[in-house]
């Protein structure tokens, strides 16, 4: 027997209309929306549970584009740490603790771009099957890095082999075999690090980490596979080569020229800036960043231009979702911190919803499924305390999170 639920809200943002609807009810059939409309236009089912938000906002589940669901975040060593010293099993129960916290803020789907021996895949496996809960998780199982990249640091001796941390590949047809591995095991998108931060010269505070060949053999046999590519990316010509080679996302990309912005909008080349990340090191402080004098420089660097690349980004019509990173200087659960920076970068709090909601599921290649309410779709939702039309800040308050529905199952219901 299928369950229905009856939700009537106060005002309603279904992530397609820039105007809230007032007094909406919406339906449920089991997973996902059966109506969506006036309470004057329909009959609630009489045995249909109804959730009473009709002094509260409800949108669409949430969606993190950019996260690494097997570290906590915070300081930057715990990056580190995570990959060296914590066996298997345990990261992977403290990537399920962390998932939740997410789930439990509104964030009903998450892409983790990147954890080692394939903790993310385990994770969404369980989640699918329903052997714990959490959100919807798109995966990329290894991240992809040319020989001493930027996911293949020096740290630990060189006498020390940890394998299962990072899919390092060299050349057009190892980078081929790197995507088919990554496939095998499970990923759902192919994450590759393109391009990295350069302390050498402060006029090119880039440098191009895998080639146009690497780059093109991987998206090929990624899209083969029915799988999109997320680069992480700096500035310079490999954003310009990832984009030609036919990246689907480019994370961070600090450094966006006019050029490259124009090829994002033709191509149809998502932007995911992870804006959180960088303003969360600077405000620390110099003193407080555990890093070095040259890389604090870039870092200040990096966080001025990346405002400058939005703006234009924006502006010329490049499709921007949010991603926090999370898992990296940012904890999981204040994945809506990312909200508050588009608004602080130009963005309307309905614009910054919508990178949350419609373009995050573009973005993922799901947006037939999630994203949206409307009928057809799974029913992840989001109730809110208050207006986070006129308060972006309230999507970051545990307390304002009223209700989250994902796939027709009540997550949160604070009465």
């Amino acid at each position: 027997m299928k369950q229905r639920i009856a939700v009537r809200a106060g005002k309603l943002i279904d992530g397609l209309s820039p105007t809230p609807m007032v007094s909406a009810v919406i339906l449920i059939e089991h997973d996902r929306f059966s109506f969506v409309g006036d309470d004057t236009s329909v009959t609630v089912p009489e045995d249909a549970m109804v959730i009473d938000a009709s002094d509260f906002v409800v949108l669409p589940g949430l969606i993190d584009a950019h996260v690494h669901i097997h570290t906590p975040g915070g300081r930057v060593e715990n990056y580190v740490r995570a990959q060296i010293n914590r066996a298997p099993g345990e990261l992977a129960l403290e990537a399920c603790s962390y998932a939740q916290r997410s789930l439990r803020m509104g964030f009903t789907t998450l892409r983790s771009l990147s954890s080692p021996l394939y903790i993310d895949v385990a994770l969404r496996n369980a989640i699918d099957r329903g052997l714990v809960e959490g959100p919807r998780l798109r995966v990329a199982g290894q991240g992809l890095s040319a020989t001493g990249g930027h996911m293949d640091q020096p740290w630990w001796s060189p006498d020390l082999v940890l394998p299962g941390r990072t899919g390092v590949c060299d050349g057009p047809w190892e980078c081929r075999k790197a995507a088919r591995t990554q496939i095998k095991w499970g990923a759902d998108v192919i994450k590759i690090n393109s391009c990295a931060g350069s302390y050498a010269d402060p006029d090119r505070p880039w440098k191009q980490e895998m080639t146009y060949e690497e780059i093109k053999m991987i998206c090929e046999e990624a899209h083969w596979a029915g799988k999109r590519v997320a680069a992480h990316t700096s500035g310079g010509r490999g954003i310009t080569d990832s984009i030609c080679a036919g990246v689907d996302t480019l994370e961070h990309a600090h450094w966006l020229t006019d050029e490259q912005i124009a090829l994002m909008v033709e191509r149809g080349t998502f932007y995911v800036p992870t804006l959180i990340v960088n303003s969360r090191i600077v405000k620390k402080g110099a003193a407080q960043a555990e890093t070095t004098s040259e890389r604090w420089r870039w870092l200040e660097r990096a966080y001025e231009a990346k405002w400058d690349s939005l703006r234009r980004a924006k502006d010329a019509g490049v499709k921007i979702a949010v991603g926090t990173d999370a898992g990296f200087v940012v904890s999981h659960g204040e994945n809506a911190s990312e909200l508050a920076q588009l608004v602080k970068g130009g963005f309307t709090p309905m614009e910054a919803i919508f990178a949350a909601t419609r373009m995050g599921a573009e973005c993922l290649g799901m947006e037939n499924e999630i994203g949206t309410i409307e009928p057809g779709k799974l029913a992840d939702l989001v109730i809110i305390d208050g207006n986070p039309l006129d308060n972006i800040g309230l999507l970051l308050e545990k307390s304002k999170i009223r209700g989250v529905v994902k796939g027709g199952q009540t997550i949160v219901w604070r009465t």
